[in-house]
């Protein structure tokens, strides 16, 4: 098992996309997300690529392709945390709150936040590290750029 989560980190994603673990661990937590209420809208769909987009700089076809390697590497995940270990030691804080404030962003694309999506978007702000005022002050930042 620790085997194939090294692994994750060791072999590139596709082929013909340059990431890096960090965008790779990113877009399958917010995979994640999308996915906690297990179903995704197609206003959820929209959105990641868009918010993997501006969270890593990548082109957004590199997005749509990173995006469908994180279904995979979420449906084959044994937990939050083979993703949140890494991020942890290449974030900073700044960067940290701008993920998650992302995380709720995609929560918020149906207009809708489920209690599933919260407790994902929980989980992953204690697994980074982050303080309960992070966590809400994210989870604000959001909802008003949201309105």
């Amino acid at each position: 098992m620790f085997k194939h989560i090294l692994d994750w980190f060791k072999e590139p994603a596709t082929e013909t996309i340059p990431t890096n673990d960090t965008e790779r661990a990113s877009a399958a937590l917010m995979v994640e997300v999308a996915l906690a209420d297990d179903s995704i809208t197609q206003a959820e769909k929209d959105a990641l690529p868009e918010m993997l987009k501006n969270h890593t700089g990548l082109t957004t076809q590199e997005c749509v392709s990173l995006i469908e390697t994180a279904h995979h590497e979420v449906d084959h995940a044994v937990s939050l945390h083979q993703f949140t270990q890494h991020l942890n030691e290449a974030l900073d804080l700044e960067k940290k709150i701008q993920l998650l404030t992302r995380l709720w962003q995609i929560s918020l694309a149906d207009n809708h936040i489920d209690k599933y999506e919260e407790h994902t978007i929980r989980k992953i702000a204690d697994l980074l590290h982050l303080r309960h005022s992070e966590f809400v002050q994210c989870k604000q930042s959001a909802l008003n750029a949201h309105e």
